[in-house]
């Protein structure tokens, strides 16, 4: 074996392992402050749309405590709800835009939080 050859691994080893550290802590993705609402603002993957929309959408929502546990009651998630709603007749106008429920209700919580 060629001392080449072992630090070429090592250093494949090491890129390796820095890639899954900044993958694990999220280093290159988009960092928010904290919230009591992260299990469910998690969910979104681009909270600043997402509060803009929320915005527009909020002013007949009720308060994010409320929302919260609105959203947290049955366990699904944001992706579950979205894609059963429309066929239940579970649908929000906001701004002109027609969103299933879920979507306005978490783009409420977001806005408040």
């Amino acid at each position: 074996m060629r001392r080449r050859n072992v630090l070429a691994g090592l250093g494949a080893l090491i890129a390796a392992a820095a890639g899954g550290v900044a993958w694990k802590f999220h280093f290159f993705g988009k960092h928010y402050p904290p919230t009591p609402y992260d299990d469910l603002l998690n969910q979104i993957a681009d909270r600043e749309p997402a509060i803009v929309f929320g915005q527009a959408a909020g002013k007949s929502m009720p308060r994010a405590g409320a929302l919260a546990a609105q959203l947290r009651r049955d366990g699904r998630t944001l992706s579950v709800r979205a894609a059963m709603e429309p066929g239940e007749a579970q649908i929000s106008e906001v701004a002109g835009w027609v969103v299933p429920q879920s979507v306005a209700l978490y783009a409420a919580l977001a806005a408040q939080a």
